[in-house]
């Protein structure tokens, strides 16, 4: 959305305090006196945006003359110190009108000029909340608006609500759909891939670089020869073999006798 060129780079939130509530008034938009609001700036995550009740110059800040203050303390929420320095406060506001100091209340016996404004920075959603406190001396019947400006990018069109923002719901085991694959398609998980061997065909192997493939020799068997049949060898019986040797040793007796005449 586009913001007034009087006043660029933000959206007014118009925060009426009343004591009673005007009848006919949304309730959202009122709030008793004595109470507390938050304010949600919504922006870039992570960022950093000023945030201040606007036109409150004119006031005194005394009891009964005050606008709403910024309770202290809260987390991702600076305000500048009482007695300085006000880095914070000293910044320019978009479209003219001077500083943020020039434009909230005085300080004054009670309360200083820093609980009227302050640096919120926005969560990773870019929500930042800032809450706002109201008390007897807070002034009535009388509109106050509350105001947000990106001090690095003045021109940012920067929303501001009333409330805290709801928080996104957290999702439970139960809110887990679990996922069903079309009939078509097959499971994800699929098996080891395998090798049908077709016969007459070799599947060649790959070889490992650096290495001599390993070569598989085919050894064919040759026919069986048929084994020649030879004649058993006839032994010769012992008797046979001492009447030979006998036989001998008596011719060699007979020759050396012959010899000797």
């Amino acid at each position: 959305m586009k913001g007034n060129p009087a006043i660029a780079g933000t959206i007014l939130l118009l925060i009426l305090v009343v004591l009673p509530a005007l009848p006919g008034m949304a309730r959202g938009d009122t709030v008793t006196r004595g109470g507390n609001f938050a304010v949600t700036v919504v922006g870039t995550p992570r960022a950093a945006y000023d945030i201040w009740v606007k036109g409150t110059h004119d006031m005194t800040g005394e009891p009964g003359d005050q606008p709403p203050v910024i309770v202290p303390g809260q987390v991702d929420v600076q305000q500048d110190d009482p007695d300085g320095p006000y880095p914070i406060g000293s910044t320019p506001i978009a479209g003219g009108g001077g500083t943020i100091l020039d434009d909230v209340a005085p300080s004054s016996s009670v309360v200083p000029a820093t609980s009227y404004y302050a640096l919120v920075t926005t969560d990773i959603d870019g929500h930042g909340t800032v809450l706002f406190r109201t008390s007897a001396d807070t002034a009535t019947d009388r509109q106050f608006h509350i105001v947000a400006q990106n001090p690095v990018n003045p021109g940012e069109d920067v929303q501001v609500d009333l409330g805290v923002p709801a928080p996104a719901p957290i999702p439970t085991t139960a809110q887990v759909v679990p996922l069903s694959l079309p009939a078509t398609m097959e499971s994800p998980l699929l098996p080891f891939p395998t090798i049908s061997m077709v016969p007459g065909t070799s599947v060649p192997s790959t070889p490992v670089p650096g290495t001599v493939p390993a070569t598989a020799t085919l050894i064919t068997p040759s026919p069986e020869e048929t084994p020649t049949e030879t004649a058993p060898v006839q032994g010769i019986p012992l008797p046979g073999i001492v009447a030979i040797a006998a036989a001998g040793m008596g011719l060699l007796l007979a020759a050396g006798r012959k010899g000797a005449g």
